[in-house]
């Protein structure tokens, strides 16, 4: 992952660190995590598949990244986990580092799945976030 996308999720990470809306859901201290982790307490959350394109403009660098949350809820109801969890991120206030501005950050899709495990389901947030930076001309 380069810079600008390290930057941007370890932001959104630290935003739903200290969101109460997010440790109303994922505990406190919320328990999201790099990958998924089977020793997690439940409801807990991991990063999953991460895409970024650039959507460069007239003097204005513009990069779109696509990141996956991964919700994975034992004995709960998925549904209403990723729902007020997707509630909660369109709702974060996130800080970039100097010369970047966040120009949307937007759940755009949401499902939830059974697994081969019968009490444990896994629900899935898709984030789509656009970035910008002027260009120094």
């Amino acid at each position: 992952m380069s810079a600008p996308e390290s930057e941007l999720r370890a932001a959104i990470e630290a935003a739903m660190r200290s969101d109460a809306g997010v440790q109303a859901v994922l505990g406190d201290p919320v328990r999201l995590y790099e990958t998924r982790s089977r020793e997690a307490g439940y409801p807990h959350a991991s990063w999953g598949r991460a895409q970024s394109q650039a959507r460069d403009g007239d003097s204005v660098a513009l990069i779109e990244h696509r990141l996956t949350l991964d919700i994975w809820c034992r004995d709960d109801d998925a549904g209403a986990v990723t729902g007020q969890l997707r509630a909660a991120l369109r709702g974060l206030d996130i800080t970039l580092p100097a010369g970047w501005a966040l120009l949307s950050l937007i759940p755009v899709y949401t499902d939830v799945f059974a697994t081969k495990h019968r009490r444990i389901t896994r629900g899935v947030i898709r984030l789509r976030a656009l970035m910008g930076r002027a260009d120094a001309a």
